[in-house]
């Protein structure tokens, strides 16, 4: 592991851009979530990266007007390869229905 590197033990199911997080340098759009936190990976550079910035991170963010315009946080626990939706109503992560 590379030094100030933390693994990342969970991801959005959705892809960076959905988010509005911005391409890689090499402007490769297709980005992917990194296996590092705070970084996106890109296939094209095979490197990890920081983004420029943070997208809809970089703000509060109204999950249901989020979800109204089709962002979802549910995401998936790396280790246990588990789903869990996240409530808009209450902010919470609850385990998906098996």
């Amino acid at each position: 592991m590379e030094y100030g590197k933390t693994k990342r033990t969970w991801s959005y199911l959705q892809p960076p851009a959905a988010y509005g997080l911005p391409p890689c340098e090499c402007d490769n759009a297709n980005i992917q979530w990194s296996e590092y936190v705070g970084h996106l990976w890109c296939e094209k550079c095979q490197k990890d990266f920081v983004p420029a910035h943070g997208g809809i991170f970089d703000g509060p963010i109204p999950a249901r007007l989020a979800a109204l315009m089709g962002a979802r946080f549910d995401r998936v626990i790396l280790e246990t390869g588990k789903i869990e939706r996240f409530d808009v109503d209450t902010g919470q992560y609850k385990a998906a229905a098996s």
